[in-house]
């Protein structure tokens, strides 16, 4: 299992940095062979993620910082982003159905939802959100090679 966290100022060119460094954490595990897709949708995730820390939480604020944590092992990742707290009192992180698919904003936990194998808020006194995502490179195993859950 390898396991890598930095933290990030809350400046939105973080988005991108925090991006590269789930990519190069899953990429570089030595027990881990992630799928293109599993990387990819980490990536996006990692994203929503991120940027949701700037625009819903203090981490947005002059001077404040987000912490990404990052846990790999052969079939798969799990991936905390921690920030400050909300920006508003008694205000979580929540899935809203898109009503237009074109929207600018919105639409980033419904993604999530879509994307991620499970994903949900950390423990009550901590803020942030986690994502999981499996796959199945075990040849012996029933399925291998059939495309690896997501989003139940």
């Amino acid at each position: 299992m390898t396991v890598a966290f930095t933290s990030f100022p809350g400046l939105p060119d973080s988005v991108a940095a925090a991006r590269r460094f789930v990519v190069a954490a899953i990429r570089l595990c030595p027990q881990a062979s992630a799928p293109a897709e599993v990387v990819d949708r980490a990536e996006l995730i990692t994203s929503e993620l991120a940027t949701n820390a700037l625009r819903h939480t203090h981490s947005g604020d002059p001077g404040e910082t987000f912490t990404v944590r990052v846990r790999v092992d052969a079939c798969g990742v799990w991936t905390e982003v921690r920030t400050r707290a909300p920006r508003r009192c008694n205000s979580f992180p929540h899935v809203v159905v898109p009503d237009d698919p074109f929207r600018e904003h919105g639409r980033g936990l419904f993604l999530v939802e879509r994307l991620a194998t499970t994903w949900g808020t950390l423990a009550p006194w901590e803020d942030g959100v986690y994502f999981h995502l499996t796959w199945n490179d075990d040849p012996t195993s029933p399925g291998f090679g059939d495309e690896w859950a997501v989003g139940e």
